[in-house]
């Protein structure tokens, strides 16, 4: 006789969990729990077991349970030690549930642990009409007992709950009695299920038994016993014995796998030998076969191990089973499957065992779900299948793969003051084009809903911070949970904001911001130095840093905005001041040092009054009409009369630019300090387009600058007049004194009337020219002719003129700095003099020189960077000893936030 699939079970189509038909409950029992919650402190015993006061144990609600009463065991609240026996029956028309958590609900299931090793957790015995669902019951390497037994009872349902660590069998079923149900549960390194003698008409049904210490399930005289859409995988023993007298057994559509590696399985139950794992994987004893069919399953045997027994006689395949015993295992298949992690995940199918998907005998017993609730669904991947067949096992494959939640509350973040309302939406992502049935949103506040429609708004009142996930089903029943959306609700309040503010070296401040909105801030505040700087952006609430250019009483505003566009102004005033800034700018003997820096895009500036003793600290220069590329060199000159600096620099693209610095008191057009902005010298209208600059020097002769610039390997002049303000166009030295084009640096300085230059060539040699602008003519000669050569290789000239008609030419030769002087009131040179052995220079990269008074000043860049200084005292006759000047004490670092290596280096005195 086939078993059918029963009315109750077949209720659970439309509910996707078990579930009885409807009845017309009595009086006495209409709409009745009883609860139980061993954690609520208002449990007792001695109650009636109501939601305020409910039951502590689950003992004391089966002594009192009444036909068409559920007893809901409370979620997260077990383990509850003890022996559950139920005595009392249902009826069909009102049945007795015991209820924990079913896969369809939210929370922990409740856990029953047997008291002792000899005791069982639910005992029932000579009862009908008893449902036990959703609970995990847990044994013990010592549990000696079933977990849970039957004994002469019928229409009984063991459903969806988890049985782990005995090697007893979890669930016994003996004596007289039948119509009872085993279905969605997962028995995890257990004994498995045993059918005794006298029980007839069980469904063993979207089971997952996953390394049983013994057969998987076992039927001994039991008359038509179904053994339908499970997973068993790794058992000991069989994975499906029946056994004794046990005709019209039904073994079909399941997924049947025995090999595992021993290796490296570590949680492998017993040893692989075949007198422990058994003869066969499905085993009909001679006094079963009649009426019984075996079809539709996956049987994957060890490779020296028999798929089937029939009767006593072994068969290694589907085919020889087949063949020997025709009408049986006709659609089985073989399929080494693989299933992740089995000892931890559940045992489901992947499309690579296309075989067993969408295969399965319709007709045979079961339910309407699979183990977790979800419905048949048809693959598009499987041609020739259609809606409502079955993968086979207890798993059923489906299209539904992820869902997102976006919380949005009309700000970029999701956060605000209470009472704050958010709109959850969820993008649920199905492989299959499954449409999606429900959404059940968690606030994370208590607060659950389920929308057919993928948006809820929701209203937070209280502060606090919450995570709210969405669970997206689709028509099939599967389900998949989103990633938490973290929702910050903080009490009502303004924007506020806390500033501090701490000055350093070199006009350097530290701006600290501390704000505080209910709403999360915006990313950048503003801040506005009062300098004229404008408002810059600080991005991710960082320290703002900033330095000034001079000193004075600055007024710093600071805009804070949260995401509610809601804005705050806070403002603090501070005061920056330095000795030597206004020791640069007072008389004496001054220079002007201008460094350029590998991460700038303007120079900077420093000034010495060797009179006072002091250095200014180093100051960005400012960079308004500054264009065409990032400054690549640097070069100045001071006109003395005025106390004008003018700084000329060298863009990436081949341009010219200058600007003027006022040195003195105020002008009438620049206080002291203060620059002009950046104007072009290589456009059309002034000294014209230069191409091939490479050098730039420059000097002054009055109140007229004269530019030198190396292009081509010639050298080229240009002057401006502080009458009429007019460039000269570009003339070629070289060419007027016949010089050779293989200029590679060029340095310059004034006596007078008279403009000197000293020129390297490419071979080494270096020439002077002299313009005499009294005279109106140009003159020179080589100087390598009349003082000789420099050891090693030179690389670049520096000039400057001391009282007394003295030219003063700097060379740097392999990193080490010489010096030959031209006494033209006396009409001789020097030879070369080593500044480095008199001195203590480190290796040089880069050479710059200022006279003021009698002294030559040389300054230097060392290999790593820094800015070195030794100066030659002419009256005295000697040289002081090299110094640092970017560091502590003198000028300061080049950055007062991040030292940056210096590329280059230009100095002007008078």
């Amino acid at each position: 006789m086939r078993l059918r699939q029963s009315a109750a079970l077949t209720v659970a189509a439309a509910t996707s969990v078990l579930a009885f038909p409807a009845v017309q409950a009595s009086a006495e029992t209409a709409g009745s729990t009883l609860y139980v919650n061993r954690a609520a402190t208002s449990c007792t015993d001695a109650g009636s077991g109501s939601e305020a006061n409910p039951y502590c144990t689950i003992s004391a609600a089966a002594a009192a349970v009444r036909p068409g009463q559920t007893v809901k065991v409370a979620p997260d609240s077990g383990p509850y030690r003890e022996t559950v026996t139920v005595t009392r029956s249902g009826t069909p028309e009102q049945p007795i549930t015991f209820l924990g958590v079913p896969y369809d609900a939210r929370g922990t299931r409740p856990m029953l642990n047997p008291p002792a090793a000899d005791a069982g957790g639910f005992v029932l015995v000579g009862v009908h009409d008893v449902t036990v669902r959703g609970f995990l019951v847990r044994g013990d390497a010592a549990t000696s007992v079933p977990l849970v037994s039957v004994r002469d009872s019928s229409r009984v349902t063991v459903d969806q709950s988890l049985f782990t660590l005995t090697k007893a069998p979890s669930i016994q079923v003996s004596g007289p009695g039948g119509d009872l149900t085993f279905a969605r549960n997962r028995f995890y390194n257990t004994g498995g299920l045993a059918v005794g003698a006298g029980a007839h008409d069980v469904l063993i049904t979207a089971n997952e038994f996953n390394r049983t210490t013994s057969a998987a399930v076992t039927a001994v005289d039991a008359p038509r016993t179904a053994v339908t859409g499970n997973t068993i995988a790794f058992s000991c023993a069989e994975s499906v014995r029946i056994d004794g007298a046990s005709p019209g057994a039904v073994v079909e559509n399941n997924v049947i796998t025995a090999v595992h590696d021993p290796a490296t399985d570590t949680a492998a139950p017993c040893a692989t030998d075949r007198a422990t794992r058994g003869e066969a994987e499905i085993a009909v004893a001679a006094g079963s076969v009649s009426g019984s069919k075996v079809d539709y399953n996956l049987v994957h045997p060890w490779s020296d191990g028999s798929a089937y027994a029939w009767a006593g006689t072994a068969y290694p395949s589907a085919a020889a089973f087949a063949a020997a015993q025709p009408g049986q295992a006709g659609h089985d298949v073989d399929v080494d499957v693989a299933f992740g992690q089995p000892a931890t995940a559940d045992l489901r199918l992947t499309e690579a065992a296309a075989a067993a998907i969408d295969s399965t005998d319709p007709t045979a017993p079961g339910i309407a779900t699979d183990l977790l609730g979800i419905k048949p669904g048809d693959d598009p991947k499987i041609a020739g299948t259609g809606p409502g067949i079955r993968d086979r096992g207890a798993y059923e494959l489906f299209g539904q793969r992820r869902v997102d939640l976006a919380v949005t509350a009309g700000v970029t973040t999701p956060q605000g003051p209470a009472p704050f309302t958010v709109t959850a939406t969820a993008t649920a992502y199905n492989a299959w084009g499954v449409k999606q049935a429900v959404y059940h949103f968690d606030f994370g506040d208590g607060t659950t809903a389920d929308s057919t429609a993928p948006a809820l708004s929701h209203t937070y009142t209280a502060p606090g911070t919450y995570h709210a996930e969405v669970t997206a089903t689709d028509a099939q029943g599967a389900s998949v949970t989103s990633a938490s959306q973290q929702v910050d609700v903080r009490p009502a309040a303004d924007l506020t904001a806390d500033v501090s503010v701490t000055t350093g070296a070199s006009f350097g401040v530290t701006v600290a911001v501390n704000a505080s909105s209910p709403y999360a801030l915006s990313l950048v505040y503003l801040i506005d130095f009062g300098d004229g700087s404008g408002n810059l952006p600080v991005l991710d609430w960082k320290d703002a840093h900033h330095q000034y250019r001079v000193p004075g009483r600055y007024e710093i505003a600071v805009t804070v905005t949260d995401q509610a566009k809601r804005s705050t102004v806070v403002r603090r005033t501070v005061q920056v001041a330095d000795a030597g800034y206004e020791a640069s700018l007072a008389p004496g003997e001054r220079v002007q040092l201008f460094a350029m820096t590998k991460e700038s895009y303007a120079p900077v500036n420093t000034g010495a009054n060797y009179s006072r003793g002091l250095w200014a600290p180093f100051q960005p220069v400012p960079t308004l009409g500054l264009g065409g590329g990032a400054p690549s060199t640097v070069t100045a000159a001071v006109v003395t009369e005025d106390q004008h600096l003018r700084s000329f620099v060298r863009t990436e693209d081949g341009r010219v630019f200058y600007a003027d610095r006022n040195l003195g008191p105020f002008d009438g057009y620049l206080n002291p300090g203060d620059w002009t902005e950046w104007l072009e010298l290589t456009s059309p209208d002034t000294a014209g387009p230069l191409p091939g600059i490479t050098s730039l020097t420059a000097t002054a002769i009055g109140n007229d600058i004269h530019l030198v610039a190396v292009a081509g390997g010639r050298v080229h002049e240009t002057s401006l007049g502080r009458i009429g303000w007019k460039w000269s166009r570009w003339g070629d030295i070289t060419g007027a004194l016949g010089y050779p084009g293989d200029v590679s640096s060029a340095a310059a300085a004034s006596i007078g009337n008279v403009l000197h230059v000293a020129m390297l060539s490419t071979d080494g040699r270096i020439r002077v020219a002299d313009g005499d602008y009294g005279r109106g003519r140009w003159s020179g000669g080589d100087l390598t002719a009349a003082v000789g050569r420099l050891p090693g290789t030179t690389t670049q000239l520096a000039a400057a003129a001391t009282p007394g008609s003295k030219f003063h030419i700097v060379a740097l030769a392999s990193g080490k700095v010489y010096e030959a002087g031209g006494d033209y009131a006396a009409g001789r040179w020097s030879n070369w003099g080593d500044i480095t052995a008199e001195s203590g220079l480190p290796a040089l990269t880069k050479v710059a020189a200022a006279a003021t008074g009698n002294t030559l000043r040389v300054f230097g860049l060392s290999v790593s960077g820094g800015i070195v200084n030794a100066d030659g005292d002419y009256t005295l006759g000697r040289w002081t000893r090299a110094s640092s000047v970017n560091a502590a004490g003198a000028a300061g670092p080049v950055d007062p936030f991040s030292y940056r290596q210096v590329t280059d280096l230009s100095a002007a005195g008078r």
